[in-house]
């Protein structure tokens, strides 16, 4: 079962209202508020965010990762809590043809044990971000969001979505994998921005464990029916990293994990926006009920 951890004391006696009617459910947002603009990861800096542990790290392959962009990305989806800081990008690709250093570029950051997920943990997580992709061509596309555990190995990606044409995928429908074994979501890619919602349902058992991924879903009555499920897996991750090779100039923004699916969509109540307003002490951390 996922907990929560309470405000500090101090808090709640300033803020009472919004300590007693604010919903506890957002574990961490990523609007990337605070960095350098523009820099590429990880020399843009490291604002601290709830859900992460130390800085960006660059590795694999070429030095061309994302880096900060001006401005959030908008999407149009009606509900959706819209974003207030900068976003993430990669520039258009002028090489071509080939995985390069000048065209490729993958960079990760650690979770912290609110949003880590290992084989002892049970409950519902859910993560939603916001991608836009320049709809290059090369020899490889792989334009994703990663969940890893222990490093970046591709054997170690527990999930990835985003566009890619790893799976037999043609690079042109916006698909996700599960511990490397792909499907797609039955949607052409376009230039448009487009919100990504998953749900990870963690069990006990061996094999257990779900993954759900709605693209554009309908927002503000909880998780809605459809999407594209995978089921009889075991997930573990610990890190999140941004992938984009050869066919790049994908864009991110809006990175948010929550133990529901509208605390990582839809616009909060006005308690919590109050609490928006204390920073890191804005999201309310949840610790889990290990197993042995």
């Amino acid at each position: 079962m996922f907990k929560t951890k309470p405000l500090a004391a101090a808090t709640c006696g300033i803020f009472t209202l919004a300590c007693l009617t604010a919903n506890a459910q957002i574990l961490s947002s990523e609007s990337f508020f605070g960095y350098t603009v523009p820099a590429l990861l990880p020399a843009a800096g490291n604002p601290t965010v709830p859900g992460y542990t130390g800085g960006w790290t660059a590795v694999d392959f070429g030095t061309q990762q994302a880096g900060t962009l001006a401005g959030s990305l908008i999407y149009g989806g009606v509900g959706y809590a819209a974003g207030t800081g900068d976003h993430i990008g990669v520039p258009a690709n002028t090489t071509g043809g080939q995985i390069t250093s000048a065209n490729s570029g993958r960079v990760y950051r650690l979770l912290d044990s609110t949003t880590t997920a290992t084989s002892s943990t049970v409950g519902t997580l859910y993560l939603s971000f916001l991608f836009q992709s320049g709809q290059e061509s090369g020899a490889t596309i792989f334009q994703m969001l990663d969940l890893y555990n222990g490093n970046t190995a591709d054997a170690n990606r527990a999930f990835t979505a985003g566009l890619t044409q790893n799976g037999g995928n043609t690079g042109s429908i916006y698909d996700f994998g599960v511990n490397e074994a792909y499907s797609n979501l039955g949607v052409a890619a376009d230039t448009g921005v487009h919100l990504f919602v998953v749900g990870f349902n963690l069990s006990a058992a061996a094999a257990g464990d779900v993954v759900t991924v709605w693209l554009d879903p309908t927002l503000g009555a909880g998780a809605p029916v459809g999407g594209v499920t995978v089921s009889g897996q075991n997930i573990a991750f610990d890190r999140l990293s941004l992938s984009d090779y050869s066919g790049n100039s994908a864009n991110w923004d809006e990175i948010r994990f929550g133990t529901t699916f509208d605390s990582v969509t839809t616009v909060p109540e006005p308690s919590s926006f109050v609490l928006a307003g204390l920073g890191g002490l804005a999201l309310l951390f949840r610790r889990r009920q290990g197993r042995s």
